[in-house]
Parts: structure tokens; C-alpha cells; sequence
């Protein structure tokens, strides 16, 4: 066709259009991924999200901000309760290991954790130099303290970890030096900070007649610390035990030993190591009480009275003088005839089956909830309930029927090491040299200062041989596997 044209036949060739961008669930920023994982339900269901993907992980990890916003909406929550073996003071060379009762808590995302975990302390049976009876004295952040009555060593030991696990001697000889009159040693009890969950201490406290001492243990140097004896008020009480020594009490970084007569409080500051002393209000004599802390952080007591719980709060006057306040107390009967009765009609002919509660006690306080055992009359050996108590609401959940004959310890899901801070590294393999060096030197140390647990100093070795010949490629395509731990275990395997 003549002239310069275009043919009428062929239309001009259409404009490419640009694919708009998909937009992903890895899009995200930061701050918005973080206002989503805020409403998951549950510290159990966080977990789960956070290590789906390294870049979730480090948004939670780095955080102390969401991680403590995240704590004031969903407070770890119990997963159950450690029960001595009967009779394992009274004999305590006999074989014996504490009983593990879920809580049984509505909400399918807690029993994963359970399935797990090593509640049967199983692991334990891995220091064949240990003799097989152990006893539970204390559990905190997820770890439970236990006792070998046989040799007198302790194992701090996480059962949603159960590789991870810490074992030493009992105290130091010198414990009771210089004592005046009869004296006493008393349950050790266990600390751990969320924000630096690699590392714990463990107090004993002895007293004498008139006095307090303190003996520490470090996991970061492996040695007991003796502290020097306070005098304290005298006890009225002419039983040489004048301070219980059940139940773990500790809130905002103190522990708590009440006196047998119930007229003082003793308090540990465990940041200055510094005693003090408060009294108590009368009425909490005959009461059963422990103190812990609110959902909001206060330090508070919870007391029982008959089918009454009160809460006392801790205030400091303007003359720094310490003192427990009474808050409120609340009647418990229609709330516990509520829930005991619950799912049953009005007219049900099971209604006389429905125990009569005749007392509440206070078993444990913690992060705003409070766990009881409601008392029933009759025959000692019947099944008691077990609850739970909000402290905001003052409602009560049921949790199961057991005896209750024998000391019990609440067992509360930790934040895992994991999503703390940078442990483990995000970069493994920049990480693993110096993970190495720190636990070989660790091990080093403290095989040096006992060396009467020479298997102790084995199994630390063949944990960094393991980790030092660990596939690191087998890493890279596990998303839901945890960072390698101080301990050298890959602590997601079997955590859910």
C-alpha cells in the first residue's frame, strides 16, 4: 500500500498493564504483625504463630514491650499440679516421684503442651547415679525444683524441655556456723527472671533461734553464697521450726516465709539480698493464705476464712514503714454452689449428689489467679475439688477431684527462652562458636568445684559434641523447630 500508513487490517498493539502487587502475609511491618499476635487467646497459641518463620520470631523476641503488653492480656496459664508422692518425707530412701494432674482447662490450644511435655519426669532417669526419689520443692517460670532425698542434690528441670535439665549439691556445710540454740533448714526455693531465662538462682534459708541466713546458688558460677545471720523477731511458738516451710511465696522479686505463730512476714529482696520483716494483721492466724501477685503486678495476699477469701495489698507509708492493707473479702458460697452445680438442671435428681463445701484453702497466687482446694466434710480420703479463683472477676473455674493428702504445686507455662531477646541467635550459625565456648567454659568450672558428680561433667561434654556435630542444614526447612538453647538441646522438639 502506498504512503507511510498504518494497515487499517492491524489495530496498534495494546498497552501492557502492570500485575498489581500481592500482597502477602510477609508484607506485614512489624508493628502491625505484633497488634495481630495480640489477640491470640493464649501464650500457648503465641508460640505456635511466632515460630512459624524466623521474622515472626524476631518480632516477638525483640520486643520487651509487646512481651509484657502480651503477659497483661493473657497471663501464662496453669497447665496443672505436681503432687508429692504420700509418705516420701517420712521415708525418703524410698523409691517415690511426685504425680502430674492437668488442669483439664477448657480450650484445645493448652493440651498440646501437655502431650509434649515430660510430666512424668521421665527424663530424670537419665543420671543413673541418681537413686529414683525425688521431691518437688518449688516451681517457677516454667522450671520445677527438685530435691533427691537420698543424696542430697538438686535438678532444676523444665518439662516442656526435657533435655534441659540442672543438676547440684545441696547447700554448702557451713550453712549453720555460728548458730545460737536449735536451728533448721528449709526448703529451697527457685528464681528465674523472664527476661533472662538462661540462668537461675536457688535459696536455702536457715534459722537459728532468733536469727535468718540466706545460702545462694548461682547456675552462672556453680557456687553457693552464705550470707551472714539477721536477727529477726522472736518466735512465741517454743517449736525449734518456728517458720513454714510449705509453699513457694515470692512476688516482684522478693520471697516470702510466714512465721508458724502467724504474727510476722519475713521478705528476702533478692536484688539487694536484704531481709525484712512486717507484721501481720491478727485475723490471719487461723487463716491459710500465700502472696503473690495481682494481674496488674501488686503484691497482694490471699487469705482464706471458712467459705471467705480476702486480699490484703502491700503499701509502704509516707515513713517507708511496710504494711499489708485489707482490700476487700468476698463470700464464696453462691459462687461455689454456681459452679459445683453447673450443667445440672434445676429439678436434676443429682442435686443431692453435689458435695457441700465446708472450706476453702489457698494452695498457690499467681499472675492475678488465685488456686484453691474446696474442702468438703466427711471422710478425709474423699475427692476435693481443685479451682482456680480470678482475683479481678472473683469467679471460679473447676479444674478436677482429687485427695488431697499430700503437697501440690501449681505448674505455670513460661515464655520460652526462645522469644526472649536474642538467645540462640537468629544468625545459628554465627552463634553456635560462642554458644560453645560459653557452656564448655561453664561445664569446666563446675566440674572442677564437684567433683564428686564426675558423670555430671559427662553428660555436659556429650551434649557440646552433640552440638558441635549437629547438622546445621537441617535447620533451614524446620519452621517450627526452637534455636538451639544454652543447654545445647533443640528445646522445640518436643515442646508441642
Amino acid at each position: 500500500m502506498a504512503g507511510g500508513g498504518s494497515s487499517p487490517i492491524h489495530s496498534p498493539p495494546a498497552k501492557r498493564r502492570n500485575k498489581p502487587s500481592t500482597t502477602t502475609i510477609h508484607s506485614l511491618s512489624e508493628d502491625l504483625l505484633l497488634a495481630i499476635l495480640l489477640h491470640l487467646p493464649s501464650l500457648a497459641t503465641l508460640v505456635r504463630a511466632a515460630l512459624t518463620c524466623r521474622a515472626w520470631r524476631r518480632a516477638v523476641a525483640s520486643s520487651p514491650a509487646f512481651r509484657r503488653l502480651f503477659r497483661s492480656l493473657h497471663p501464662p496459664p496453669l497447665l496443672g499440679f505436681f503432687f508429692q508422692a504420700p509418705g516420701v518425707v517420712q521415708t525418703p530412701n524410698t523409691p517415690a516421684f511426685p504425680t502430674f494432674i492437668p488442669a483439664r482447662r477448657r480450650g484445645r490450644d493448652l493440651a498440646p503442651a501437655v502431650r509434649g511435655g515430660d510430666f512424668f519426669l521421665t527424663s530424670l532417669d537419665d543420671c543413673p547415679d541418681e537413686a529414683p526419689c525425688w521431691y518437688v520443692v518449688d516451681c517457677c517460670r516454667g522450671r520445677v525444683l527438685l530435691m533427691n532425698w537420698d543424696d542430697s542434690s538438686l535438678v532444676v528441670f523444665n518439662p516442656l524441655m526435657p533435655r534441659s535439665k540442672d543438676a547440684f549439691d545441696l547447700g554448702s556445710e557451713d550453712l549453720f556456723e555460728g548458730r545460737r540454740g536449735h536451728y533448721a533448714q528449709l526448703n529451697p526455693r527457685l528464681l528465674f527472671s523472664d527476661e533472662d531465662p538462661t540462668s537461675f538462682r536457688v535459696v536455702l534459708l536457715a534459722h537459728d533461734e532468733s536469727r535468718v541466713r540466706a545460702n545462694v546458688f548461682s547456675s552462672e558460677t556453680g557456687d553457693w553464697s552464705v550470707l551472714p545471720w539477721v536477727d529477726v523477731p522472736a518466735s512465741l511458738d517454743n517449736d525449734h521450726s518456728w517458720l513454714e516451710n510449705d509453699g513457694g511465696m515470692q512476688a516482684n522479686g522478693f520471697l516470702y516465709w510466714g512465721y508458724e505463730d502467724g504474727r510476722y512476714l519475713i521478705s528476702l529482696d533478692t536484688s539487694t539480698m536484704e531481709f525484712s520483716v512486717t507484721e501481720l494483721p491478727h485475723y490471719l492466724k487461723q487463716c491459710t493464705f500465700h502472696v503473690g501477685e495481682t494481674k496488674d503486678g501488686a503484691t497482694c495476699i490471699v487469705y482464706s476464712d471458712k467459705l471467705n477469701v480476702g486480699i490484703l495489698m502491700h503499701t509502704k507509708d509516707d515513713d517507708g514503714v511496710e504494711r499489708w492493707v485489707l482490700d476487700r473479702v468476698v463470700p464464696l458460697d453462691r459462687e461455689l454452689e454456681r459452679v459445683l452445680r453447673d450443667g445440672l438442671e434445676d429439678d436434676s435428681e443429682l442435686f443431692h449428689l453435689v458435695d457441700s463445701p465446708s472450706e476453702v484453702m489457698v494452695l498457690a497466687v499467681q499472675e492475678g489467679y488465685a488456686y484453691l482446694v474446696i474442702l468438703v466434710t466427711g471422710d478425709a480420703q474423699k475427692p476435693h475439688w481443685f479451682m482456680s479463683l480470678c482475683l479481678e472477676t472473683m469467679k471460679l473455674e473447676r479444674l478436677f477431684r482429687r485427695t488431697f493428702d499430700t503437697d501440690v504445686h501449681p505448674y505455670i507455662m513460661a515464655w520460652p527462652s526462645s522469644l526472649v531477646g536474642n538467645y540462640g541467635r537468629f544468625s545459628l550459625e554465627d552463634a553456635l562458636p560462642e554458644m560453645l565456648g560459653r557452656i564448655i567454659n561453664k561445664v569446666a568450672r563446675r566440674a572442677g568445684k564437684h567433683s564428686n558428680h564426675p558423670q555430671e561433667f559427662k553428660y555436659k561434654t556429650e551434649a557440646c559434641l552433640r552440638a558441635a556435630t549437629f547438622p546445621l542444614s537441617l535447620l533451614s526447612f524446620q519452621p517450627l523447630i526452637y534455636p538451639l538453647d544454652e543447654n545445647l538441646t533443640l528445646a522445640g522438639l518436643g515442646y508441642y
